[in-house]
């Protein structure tokens, strides 16, 4: 319903839409770990088993079994860890609904509020985000997220895939391990593997997924069907 309902508002274009799958996916395929690493193109998405019109399985995150963890410290402890550490500069939450019935639109959510609570905290904006890690689990969902964000204007982030901006070496590379569309999905674990992307990018060596010049980072996490949101900025010095 909200794909559907996006596209006819805005006219993202189906293609557009799949494009977000294979860019997921050609990330996926310089990261170890991943779940799913062969390459796919636009029309490998358009012919694949239809879902529920207009996504295809290609347009819908994996089932896996996956896990991660992370420590957080003050950042005093952390200079004497091992590791690189990833400071926590801001963040933001916002519900707006619990079932779909109950949602005031199917075309604005609560990403904006949540990522203007978190860029508030943090001091920074859309514009000093070098990498960002956005909750996938259907392909329509990081574009409504992406432009929710400010990272573009509404009814521009298909284009902002089909143009090449979210790819490695783009204006704003997202999902560098692959996302949830081709890199793990296992419950609550598919946000926290985002997480770990950003830390990891943060702390650089990564070859050939390394966001070049990677300083700061926005993590994106949602619940239910749109409903919860939280967006978290991290960066590798305190600032």
């Amino acid at each position: 319903m909200i794909a559907r309902r996006y596209i006819h508002e805005y006219g993202i274009t189906r293609d557009q839409l799949a494009q977000v799958a294979v860019t997921t996916r050609r990330h996926a395929g310089l990261h170890p770990n991943s779940h799913t690493k062969a390459p796919i193109s636009v029309a490998d998405v358009l012919n694949s088993k239809p879902i529920a019109s207009p996504l295809n399985i290609l347009d819908c995150c994996l089932i896996s079994d996956a896990a991660g963890a992370f420590i957080v410290t003050s950042a005093e402890r952390a200079r004497d860890c091992k590791g690189k550490p990833a400071y926590v500069l801001g963040v933001g939450e916002k519900h707006t609904h619990e079932f779909i019935v109950c949602a005031e639109s199917l075309t604005q959510f609560g990403a904006e509020e949540s990522g203007r609570d978190a860029y508030t905290m943090a001091g920074v904006g859309p514009a000093d985000i070098d990498v960002a890690q956005l909750y996938d689990c259907f392909s329509i969902v990081p574009v409504i997220e992406l432009e929710e964000l400010g990272f573009c204007k509404r009814g521009e982030g298909g284009a902002f895939y089909a143009d090449g901006h979210a790819d490695i070496g783009g204006k704003l590379p997202i999902n560098t391990h692959g996302g949830m569309l081709s890199h793990a999905h296992a419950g609550a674990t598919g946000g926290l593997l985002g997480i770990i992307e950003a830390v990891a990018q943060l702390r650089g060596g990564l070859g050939a997924r390394q966001v070049e010049g990677a300083e700061v980072a926005l993590v994106h996490n949602e619940g239910g069907v749109l409903s919860s949101h939280c967006t978290v900025i991290l960066a590798n010095s305190p600032r």
